[in-house]
């Protein structure tokens, strides 16, 4: 097995707020995709929510030893936020201003078998000899915004105090929408954000190990804007992480997108 990874900051960000962990000790690997967060706090060192999550959950997992369950690892990772909240004095009652991060893990245990664990919209994909391509998880961000104007309205003609979908237009107002009622709920998103729930809303599995050739965790600023996942995978393992990446941003710069984090661990078999 060799492991590559890859991380570039956005330029666009004081500091980049994705995390990369790598800990063979325990052969455990991941990505995590701060939240970029929407209130103004900071710690004593200039770090952010988003930075604090992602980087929380890193150290949580590269301190981890010996054989382990990933999932129970990401639960606990998530406590480490709530705790590491709790001790800065973060309101835990204002849900949109709670550090938050994504994340895509794997571990390979003693027989070489291969779990992953996954929440938000980092991604694992795998691919195999026949040349077949797996995306073993689901993007639930993706979509967030339609599923909570339906949300809305369901709650309307029920009678509920739900302001106007003009009062929505604002950017701001939607963002907090989400964090507050769509974050680690069933029509919204998983996150590790610190709240129990979400441990409801980890996506896990084990990786079936039979003709396997590569695994693939990524950061959202990986995606193409105008390709699948698959494709993703094929183009980062025939090309490398640097060439696919200067195709993804000229894609986004045609598109007038604005460039994300990028990180990424690439296992080959």
């Amino acid at each position: 097995m060799n492991i590559v990874h890859y991380s570039k900051p956005s330029p666009q960000k004081k500091e980049g707020e994705d995390a990369i962990v790598l800990n063979p000790a325990a052969r455990v690997y991941g990505v995590m995709d701060g939240v970029t967060p929407i209130v103004d706090y900071r710690d004593e060192d200039g770090h952010n929510g988003a930075y604090l999550a992602s980087n929380t959950i890193r150290v949580y997992l590269e301190r981890l030893q010996g054989s382990i369950n990933l999932k129970e690892s990401m639960v606990a990772a998530n406590g480490a936020i709530r705790q590491a909240m709790l001790d800065s004095g973060i309101d835990l009652n204002v849900k949109h201003g709670l550090w938050a991060s994504c994340f895509a893990a794997a571990y390979v245990d003693e027989t070489g078998g291969i779990s992953y664990a996954q929440i938000g919209d980092c991604m694992a994909i795998a691919r195999y000899a026949d040349g077949r391509v797996q995306v073993l998880t689901e993007n639930r961000v993706s979509g967030v915004a339609a599923r909570a104007k339906v949300k809305r309205a369901k709650e309307r003609e029920m009678g509920k105090t739900v302001e106007d979908e003009s009062y929505f237009e604002n950017v701001h107002a939607r963002i907090v929408y989400h964090r507050t009622f769509m974050a680690n709920t069933a029509e919204g998103y998983g996150v590790a954000n610190g709240t129990p729930e979400m441990e409801s809303y980890i996506q896990a599995g084990v990786v079936p190990a039979e003709g396997l050739t590569h695994l693939l965790l990524i950061s959202d600023g990986m995606f193409h804007p105008g390709l699948p996942l698959e494709t993703t995978m094929e183009r980062i393992v025939q090309e490398g992480f640097e060439p696919y990446v200067e195709q993804v941003e000229a894609a986004e710069k045609e598109k007038g997108m604005n460039p994300d984090d990028r990180s990424a661990v690439l296992f080959t078999f």
